[in-house]
């Protein structure tokens, strides 16, 4: 009795996972564009640059789809002077980050208006320090163009990463970015 349970079961799973491919959609994404530093980063960081990998989720008909992000964001130093007036030459940051988000579709159609947000791990490196590991969050809003099997986007999001800058005197700040990418989904 027990191996015919088996059996029916894993008939269950095996016609499951037969049947989502015809359901759900899978797409792999590269972008790439630049990055503004916000808040007090922006004081201490220039323009900057950013690559992603995407992979994405989805039904069809459903208007929410989850998606996977690796980026890459890299800011050139400026040279400011700090609270004790002392003079901090450049020093150059990077973030690295793999995140979890969902994407809203808005509107059904060849051009998409979405809203995207998730969590993620972050690790961000300035010049001369140690990594900083934290967990963030971002949210921002994108447009995606689409055509057969293809689909360009742009969008914009707000990073932030709670205490990942050291601040004078030893206290740590929340560093905000937004990557503004545009990118090629298929």
């Amino acid at each position: 009795m027990t191996n015919i349970r088996v059996l029916i079961a894993g008939l269950g799973v095996a016609a499951a996972v037969a049947a989502a491919p015809a359901q759900a959609q899978i797409a792999f994404g590269v972008a790439g564009g630049v990055t503004l530093p916000s808040g007090d980063f922006n004081d201490r960081q220039d323009l900057g640059y950013n690559g992603l990998a995407t992979i994405q989720l989805g039904v069809p008909t459903f208007p929410l789809q989850f998606r996977a992000d690796l980026q890459y964001n890299g800011f050139g130093g400026k040279n400011w002077v700090n609270a004790l007036n002392q003079a901090i030459d450049k020093a150059d940051t990077r973030v690295i980050s793999g995140t979890i988000n969902g994407v809203f579709n808005l509107l059904p159609g060849p051009v998409k208006p979405y809203l995207i947000g998730g969590v993620g791990y972050y690790d961000t490196k300035v010049t001369g320090t140690e990594n900083t590991r934290k967990f963030g969050y971002n949210y921002g809003a994108g447009v995606k163009f689409g055509m057969a099997r293809t689909s360009l986007f742009i969008e914009g999001r707000m990073h932030e990463i709670k205490d990942a800058m050291v601040n004078v005197g030893g206290g740590r700040s929340t560093a905000k970015y937004i990557p503004i990418t545009i990118g090629i989904m298929f």
